[in-house]
């Protein structure tokens, strides 16, 4: 069994309707949302390097915040660095040029998906809490 086979496997009997895309590098995608709250979802990708029994994956949240006020950069970054060193475990705030504010996993997995389904699992729990988080201290980063 492939690490795909697997996933959509997985997805399945989770009742998640995920399929992945090919991608560039020949690289596959799979994207979906989670529901933080009754009007806001969370969009989160995860991307295999290949499909063979054993492969680098990226999973990512988009869309947590958006940076509004450019004069806040330098305090948000600050914030983000703390965040990064004392509540996101294994994964990593980043903020994109566009003001974007988003969180990311690097690991590799095997045919053996379960821990990286967990990690998708936690990794919404995780990014919802930055999220709340950011604006609290960040009452003027934006939502898109």
């Amino acid at each position: 069994m492939t690490i795909l086979a697997a996933l959509d496997q997985q997805f399945q009997e989770k009742g998640m309707p995920l399929k992945s895309h090919p991608i560039q590098n020949g690289q596959f995608l799979y994207q979906g949302k989670f529901n933080l709250d009754k009007e806001r979802s969370l969009p989160f990708g995860v991307v295999i390097a290949k499909d063979e029994a054993e492969s680098d994956f990226q999973i990512s949240y988009r869309k947590l915040a958006y940076l509004n006020n450019y004069a806040d950069k330098t305090d948000l970054l600050e914030l983000i660095n703390e965040l990064n060193q004392t509540k996101t475990f294994y994964y990593t705030l980043c903020l994109a040029g566009d003001g974007e504010i988003f969180l990311r996993l690097l690991g590799r997995t095997t045919t053996d998906v379960k821990p990286l389904y967990e990690m998708l699992v936690i990794g919404s729990n995780i990014a919802k809490v930055m999220t709340a988080e950011l604006k609290s201290k960040f009452p003027s980063l934006g939502s898109e």
